[in-house]
């Protein structure tokens, strides 16, 4: 499903109308009409915004799975309870594919417990063009190619095999200026999308 319509469904599935959801969400009816009909490609603050207004996962965004009231509360709290082991097959992984050309691989089942583990892929170019925050802590692990990035004011440059441990709620971003395919290993507590 694509993310335009995917806005749409969740705003007509909780009796919203565009002003409704653009009071809601502080974001205009203009932007917001843009984004419902796959016209612009949305901000990841923007993204933030609808996801907390919808009351879903941001990931939830970007495919059919997790609308709301879908029980993954109860299953959070049962899973806590009792205790759970999973393995994610190669094969299996679900994959959010971001609107900037990044796409994310889970390596966890799902993003209802404690942390978020995923497989990054930055095709060459790839650039989140605003910085962002957001509670936790996240370190990611640079398997191939480059990662520049900003965190707070200070300018990173990872090549395969460097690490970066950092809090969320500095204002941060990540792209690849490099000509080859970028892949990492990243680690979010609590999970974000």
């Amino acid at each position: 499903m694509k993310i335009g319509l995917k806005i749409k469904t969740l705003r007509k599935q909780q009796h919203m109308t565009l002003e409704q959801l653009a009071q809601k969400s502080r974001l205009s009816t203009g932007v917001l009409s843009q984004l419902e009909r796959d016209i612009s490609t949305p901000r990841v603050t923007t993204l933030q915004k609808l996801s907390k207004t919808f009351g879903v996962t941001m990931s939830s965004l970007f495919s059919d799975d997790h609308l709301p009231n879908d029980g993954h509360k109860d299953r959070e709290k049962e899973s806590r309870n009792s205790g759970f082991i999973a393995v994610v097959r190669k094969q299996q992984r679900k994959k959010v594919f971001m609107p900037w050309g990044t796409t994310m691989e889970m390596l966890c089942p799902d993003l209802h417990h404690k942390v978020e583990f995923m497989y990054l892929i930055y095709p060459p170019g790839t650039k989140v063009e605003e910085r962002y925050d957001h509670e936790g802590e996240e370190c990611g692990l640079v398997l191939e190619g480059t990662f520049a990035g900003v965190v707070g004011d200070q300018e990173i440059i990872l090549e395969a095999g460097d690490s970066v441990y950092y809090d969320s709620s500095i204002s941060h971003r990540w792209e690849n200026n490099g000509d080859k395919e970028a892949r990492a290993i990243w680690v979010t507590t609590p999970p974000w999308l």
